[in-house]
């Protein structure tokens, strides 16, 4: 009776080795890589649709230039501003000042006045046009290290950090198959074109869940 039950357990756990080896593998995760521009123009009509022309953008585009500093705002708001002894240029000497400020104060709001009156220099001989995150963007952009020479870069607008002159705005695209992304300063001289070729409609300031979904969610028409 001891001889048989270990005969037993030996073809049951047998079969079940071979059962459980012979079992087909799980399926792999289908592949988003899209070989022809057939397949790239059949992506899903329903994930970031196009903007058509007329229709209300949300969030509203944006252009460089930079908005107003604080005394500029409060000297149009406020009538009475600087009759307390402040709203004075931040240029004025220690001396002549009526209400006096600590030094530390006092540079900083002249910084900010010299930043913001670069920013306006730039921005009207810029080629940048107001553009928001979910833009299709081509960006003509000047290489220093090539002999001055321009390339083109086709990409969807992710994100826009305005930071002063530090600001800048970031472009994903698929070439060859794999994700790339750049950033580009704002007020950067190299720009040499900036145009938009499709707004698409998006709800976020930030498109970096772009990384996490297939590629399709990254191209657009002509890739």
């Amino acid at each position: 009776m001891i001889a048989l039950r270990g005969l037993c357990r030996r073809a049951l756990g047998a079969a079940a080795h071979v059962s459980w080896t012979s079992a087909a593998p799980p399926a792999s995760r289908p592949s988003f890589f899209h070989a022809s521009a057939a397949a790239a123009a059949a992506r899903d009509p329903k994930q970031m649709p196009v903007i058509r022309e007329g229709a209300k953008i949300t969030p509203k585009p944006r252009g460089i230039e930079p908005p107003p500093t604080a005394a500029e705002y409060n000297a149009k708001t406020q009538p009475n501003f600087g009759s307390g002894g402040g709203g004075m240029s931040p240029f004025t000497p220690t001396s002549q000042l009526r209400k006096r400020k600590t030094y530390q104060k006092r540079m900083k709001f002249l910084m900010q006045t010299l930043e913001v009156e670069k920013m306006r220099e730039i921005a009207k001989t810029s080629p940048v046009v107001p553009f928001r995150p979910g833009d299709v963007i081509r960006v003509k952009v000047e290489v220093l290290e090539n002999r001055r020479r321009a390339n083109d870069f086709i990409g969807i607008c992710i994100a826009r950090v305005n930071r002063g002159m530090g600001s800048s705005f970031t472009l994903r695209s698929v070439v060859a198959n794999q994700p790339i992304e750049r950033t580009f300063p704002t007020y950067s001289p190299t720009i040499k074109e900036f145009e938009i070729i499709e707004r698409r409609k998006v709800r976020r300031a930030k498109l970096y869940y772009l990384r996490d979904k297939p590629l399709r969610y990254s191209r657009f028409e002509g890739m």
